[in-house]
């Protein structure tokens, strides 16, 4: 609850001083680091049974409160996910129990449900973004 009402201030605070509109993106930052983000164009943002569901024109996000660490308004959608030597870059992709596979929609899907397009393959506490051509 008290989680509910700190994100809820938040939101106040910033509808004040900002707008959506002024900014490209709304950017979630996870408690293990992650970061996901969505366009913030006719963004919708609302609290149900503990989770927060972001829609915007293309895409819809779905939060766990308990998960959400923070979130912000960005002109850049970075993932945060990146080459540098702390990544599965240049490493073998073995995908295994303790792989997890994300869409860019924020889904988790499995290596079967996986077709052309860009996925988040994270293991532990490294991501990487890969593309399925």
């Amino acid at each position: 609850m008290r989680k509910k009402l700190a994100i809820l201030s938040m939101l106040t605070t910033l509808s004040g001083s900002l707008k959506a509109t002024d900014y490209t993106y709304l950017v979630f930052t996870l408690i293990d680091g992650t970061t996901q983000s969505i366009a913030a164009t006719n963004l919708n943002l609302t609290f149900n049974d503990g989770n927060l569901t972001a829609r915007s024109e293309t895409s819809t996000l779905v939060i766990p409160l308990v998960n959400l660490q923070k979130m912000e308004f960005s002109n850049d959608g970075s993932t945060g996910i990146n080459a540098t030597n702390e990544s599965l870059q240049n490493q073998p992709l073995t995908i295994d129990k303790a792989t997890d596979i994300y869409d860019l929609q924020g889904r988790r899907v499995t290596k079967d449900q996986m077709r052309k397009g860009v996925y988040i393959i994270k293991k532990g506490n490294k991501s990487q973004k890969i593309t399925i051509k």
